[in-house]
């Protein structure tokens, strides 16, 4: 299975996550059946709006089933349902922490209802 998580950099496992999907700098790609690790640019950041939309068309180009990220506005979540790919909801500061998490099962699924910040 193939993950991404926004980072704010792409210093390896000791990234810091990124505060927002749409505005994070990098997404770093973990495939888990051999933890191999990658980052790609996020190419939405800069965008004065629908970044989270552009956002998850990045990560749904680069092959991942699930996402994992502290916030997820309600747009980003709908595009993220049509593209087939699952929003998990991490609290941690750093990378290595999020993937950790995802692999344990701790981490809840957002939804629509529940995206981590107000509107």
């Amino acid at each position: 299975m193939k993950i991404a998580v926004p980072v704010a950099s792409n210093e390896g496992l000791n990234a810091l996550l990124g505060d927002s999907f749409g505005r994070s700098d990098y997404f770093a790609i973990i495939e888990l059946e051999n933890t191999s690790l990658e980052f790609i640019a996020n190419p939405a950041r800069q965008e004065n709006s629908g970044a989270g939309i552009k956002a998850v068309q990045a990560v749904a180009e680069a092959g991942v089933e699930a996402i994992v990220v502290p916030r997820l506005g309600a747009k980003a979540i709908a595009a993220l349902k049509d593209a087939g790919i699952t929003a998990f909801e991490c609290s941690g500061t750093h990378l290595e922490r999020a993937i950790e998490a995802f692999r344990a099962g701790e981490l809840s699924e957002f939804s629509p209802e529940g995206c981590g910040h107000k509107h």
